[in-house]
Protein backbone atom coordinates (compact mmCIF):
# COMPACT_ATOMS: atom_id res chain seq x y z
CA UNK A 1 0.00 0.00 0.00
CA UNK A 2 0.98 3.27 -0.83
CA UNK A 3 -0.48 6.83 0.01
CA UNK A 4 0.46 9.71 -1.72
CA UNK A 5 -0.16 12.91 0.22
CA UNK A 6 0.30 16.82 -0.53
CA UNK A 7 -0.03 19.81 2.35
CA UNK A 8 -0.22 23.10 1.04
CA UNK A 9 -0.94 26.72 2.34
CA UNK A 10 1.27 29.55 3.27
CA UNK A 11 4.11 29.95 5.26
CA UNK A 12 3.63 30.64 9.07
CA UNK A 13 0.47 28.23 9.18
CA UNK A 14 2.67 25.24 10.16
CA UNK A 15 2.16 23.53 6.62
CA UNK A 16 6.09 21.70 6.49
CA UNK A 17 5.28 20.83 10.44
CA UNK A 18 1.99 18.81 9.49
CA UNK A 19 4.13 16.94 6.99
CA UNK A 20 6.99 16.21 9.13
CA UNK A 21 5.11 14.64 12.05
CA UNK A 22 2.84 13.25 9.72
CA UNK A 23 5.70 11.37 8.31
CA UNK A 24 7.52 10.95 11.76
CA UNK A 25 4.83 8.95 13.08
CA UNK A 26 4.87 6.50 10.00
CA UNK A 27 8.02 5.98 10.62
CA UNK A 28 7.33 4.85 14.57
CA UNK A 29 5.30 2.22 12.87
CA UNK A 30 7.94 0.84 10.59
CA UNK A 31 6.33 2.39 7.20
CA UNK A 32 8.92 3.66 5.01
CA UNK A 33 8.36 7.70 4.23
CA UNK A 34 9.40 10.48 2.45
CA UNK A 35 8.66 14.45 3.25
CA UNK A 36 9.48 16.28 0.10
CA UNK A 37 9.10 20.14 1.50
CA UNK A 38 8.61 23.60 -0.83
CA UNK A 39 8.45 26.90 0.45
CA UNK A 40 8.87 30.15 -1.43
CA UNK A 41 11.28 32.68 -0.76
CA UNK A 42 9.58 34.33 2.11
CA UNK A 43 8.95 31.58 4.70
CA UNK A 44 6.37 33.17 6.38
CA UNK A 45 3.15 34.88 4.74
CA UNK A 46 4.67 33.24 1.23
CA UNK A 47 3.81 29.87 -0.12
CA UNK A 48 4.43 26.44 1.18
CA UNK A 49 3.85 23.15 0.75
CA UNK A 50 5.63 19.19 1.29
CA UNK A 51 4.60 16.17 -0.05
CA UNK A 52 4.57 12.77 2.24
CA UNK A 53 4.51 9.42 0.80
CA UNK A 54 3.42 6.56 3.41
CA UNK A 55 4.72 2.71 1.52
CA UNK A 56 4.63 -0.89 2.61
CA UNK A 57 7.49 -1.21 0.55
CA UNK A 58 10.51 1.08 -0.80
CA UNK A 59 9.44 4.72 -2.49
CA UNK A 60 11.24 5.18 -5.32
CA UNK A 61 10.64 9.42 -5.74
CA UNK A 62 9.36 11.87 -3.26
CA UNK A 63 7.66 13.70 -6.11
CA UNK A 64 4.03 13.62 -6.66
CA UNK A 65 1.82 14.83 -9.46
CA UNK A 66 -1.66 13.38 -8.65
CA UNK A 67 -1.73 12.61 -4.73
CA UNK A 68 -4.66 10.19 -3.19
CA UNK A 69 -4.92 12.93 -0.26
CA UNK A 70 -4.84 16.74 -0.43
CA UNK A 71 -5.07 18.53 2.57
CA UNK A 72 -5.16 23.04 1.84
CA UNK A 73 -5.12 25.59 4.35
CA UNK A 74 -5.69 28.58 1.79
CA UNK A 75 -7.78 29.09 -1.17
CA UNK A 76 -4.45 29.61 -3.43
CA UNK A 77 -3.67 25.83 -2.70
CA UNK A 78 -6.62 24.77 -3.38
CA UNK A 79 -6.92 26.25 -6.81
CA UNK A 80 -3.30 25.29 -7.47
CA UNK A 81 -4.03 21.62 -6.36
CA UNK A 82 -7.03 20.84 -6.59
CA UNK A 83 -7.34 19.59 -9.89
CA UNK A 84 -4.66 17.34 -9.06
CA UNK A 85 -6.04 14.77 -6.69
CA UNK A 86 -6.41 12.03 -8.14
CA UNK A 87 -10.15 10.64 -8.94
CA UNK A 88 -11.31 8.89 -5.70
CA UNK A 89 -9.16 11.05 -3.69
CA UNK A 90 -9.65 12.94 -0.13
CA UNK A 91 -9.97 16.68 -0.08
CA UNK A 92 -9.25 17.85 3.32
CA UNK A 93 -10.04 21.76 4.47
CA UNK A 94 -11.38 24.14 6.71
CA UNK A 95 -14.29 25.97 5.18
CA UNK A 96 -13.85 28.99 7.49
CA UNK A 97 -10.41 29.31 5.24
CA UNK A 98 -11.15 27.52 1.74
CA UNK A 99 -13.82 28.46 -0.33
CA UNK A 100 -14.09 26.32 -3.60
CA UNK A 101 -16.06 27.29 -5.84
CA UNK A 102 -17.05 23.99 -7.99
CA UNK A 103 -16.49 21.07 -6.08
CA UNK A 104 -15.71 18.13 -7.62
CA UNK A 105 -18.03 15.43 -7.47
CA UNK A 106 -15.14 11.95 -7.86
CA UNK A 107 -13.83 13.16 -5.16
CA UNK A 108 -14.49 13.02 -1.17
CA UNK A 109 -14.84 15.93 0.39
CA UNK A 110 -13.75 16.18 4.71
CA UNK A 111 -14.08 19.37 6.63
CA UNK A 112 -13.48 20.49 9.61
CA UNK A 113 -13.74 23.94 11.72
CA UNK A 114 -10.09 23.91 12.49
CA UNK A 115 -9.63 27.44 13.05
CA UNK A 116 -12.47 27.58 15.42
CA UNK A 117 -11.18 24.44 16.95
CA UNK A 118 -7.45 26.45 17.77
CA UNK A 119 -9.31 29.21 18.62
CA UNK A 120 -11.57 27.88 21.67
CA UNK A 121 -8.08 26.57 22.82
CA UNK A 122 -7.01 30.44 22.83
CA UNK A 123 -4.35 29.31 19.78
CA UNK A 124 -5.38 30.70 16.38
CA UNK A 125 -2.24 29.79 14.68
CA UNK A 126 -2.06 25.84 15.54
CA UNK A 127 -5.11 25.30 12.73
CA UNK A 128 -2.52 22.80 11.61
CA UNK A 129 -3.07 20.48 14.77
CA UNK A 130 -6.66 20.16 14.31
CA UNK A 131 -5.94 19.70 10.54
CA UNK A 132 -3.72 16.51 11.17
CA UNK A 133 -6.08 14.90 13.50
CA UNK A 134 -8.98 15.40 11.12
CA UNK A 135 -6.52 13.62 8.37
CA UNK A 136 -6.11 10.68 10.94
CA UNK A 137 -9.23 10.15 11.63
CA UNK A 138 -10.62 10.18 7.64
CA UNK A 139 -7.26 8.19 6.00
CA UNK A 140 -6.52 6.47 9.00
CA UNK A 141 -2.86 6.52 7.29
CA UNK A 142 -1.32 6.40 11.08
CA UNK A 143 -2.65 5.74 14.43
CA UNK A 144 -3.13 8.42 16.70
CA UNK A 145 -0.94 7.31 19.40
CA UNK A 146 1.87 7.44 16.93
CA UNK A 147 0.90 11.16 15.68
CA UNK A 148 0.79 12.12 19.45
CA UNK A 149 4.25 10.63 19.99
CA UNK A 150 5.55 12.49 16.92
CA UNK A 151 4.73 15.40 18.03
CA UNK A 152 5.96 14.72 21.79
CA UNK A 153 9.20 13.97 20.28
CA UNK A 154 9.44 17.16 17.70
CA UNK A 155 8.70 19.64 20.23
CA UNK A 156 11.57 21.82 20.99
CA UNK A 157 12.73 22.64 24.42
CA UNK A 158 11.62 26.24 24.09
CA UNK A 159 8.24 25.43 23.42
CA UNK A 160 7.12 22.47 25.42
CA UNK A 161 4.80 24.61 26.79
CA UNK A 162 3.23 24.31 23.52
CA UNK A 163 3.06 20.59 23.76
CA UNK A 164 -0.32 19.95 26.03
CA UNK A 165 -2.41 22.52 23.55
CA UNK A 166 -1.12 21.04 20.75
CA UNK A 167 -2.24 17.36 21.53
CA UNK A 168 -5.74 18.35 22.80
CA UNK A 169 -6.65 20.31 19.05
CA UNK A 170 -4.71 17.68 17.43
CA UNK A 171 -7.48 15.30 19.15
CA UNK A 172 -10.15 18.02 18.62
CA UNK A 173 -9.77 17.41 15.04
CA UNK A 174 -9.92 14.30 14.60
CA UNK A 175 -12.85 13.67 17.05
CA UNK A 176 -14.57 16.12 14.27
CA UNK A 177 -13.71 13.62 11.81
CA UNK A 178 -14.39 10.51 13.65
CA UNK A 179 -17.57 11.26 15.24
CA UNK A 180 -19.19 11.72 11.98
CA UNK A 181 -17.01 8.17 10.57
CA UNK A 182 -17.72 4.83 12.72
CA UNK A 183 -14.24 4.43 13.65
CA UNK A 184 -11.98 1.37 12.25
CA UNK A 185 -11.51 -1.13 16.28
CA UNK A 186 -8.72 -0.07 18.07
CA UNK A 187 -8.55 3.25 16.38
CA UNK A 188 -7.60 5.09 19.59
CA UNK A 189 -6.91 2.09 21.71
CA UNK A 190 -3.39 2.90 21.52
CA UNK A 191 -3.28 6.64 22.68
CA UNK A 192 -1.83 6.03 26.00
CA UNK A 193 0.72 3.25 24.80
CA UNK A 194 4.50 3.54 24.76
CA UNK A 195 6.87 2.36 22.09
CA UNK A 196 9.90 0.35 23.03
CA UNK A 197 11.74 1.22 19.25
CA UNK A 198 14.48 3.61 19.27
CA UNK A 199 14.12 7.21 17.97
CA UNK A 200 13.80 7.21 14.03
CA UNK A 201 15.64 9.74 12.50
CA UNK A 202 13.98 11.54 9.16
CA UNK A 203 15.49 11.86 5.93
CA UNK A 204 13.49 14.76 3.78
Amino acid sequence: MELRIIIAGSGGQGVLFFGKLLAYAAMIEGREVSWFPSYGAEMRGGTANCTVIISDSMIGSPVIRNPDVLVVMNDASYQRFAEKLSPGGILIYDPSAVHPAAPRDDIRTVTTAAGELASAMNSTIRANMALLGAFIAATRAVGVHAALRALDENTPAHRRDLLTINKDIMLKGYDSVQNKTPAAPGVREGIALSHKRGRPGLIA
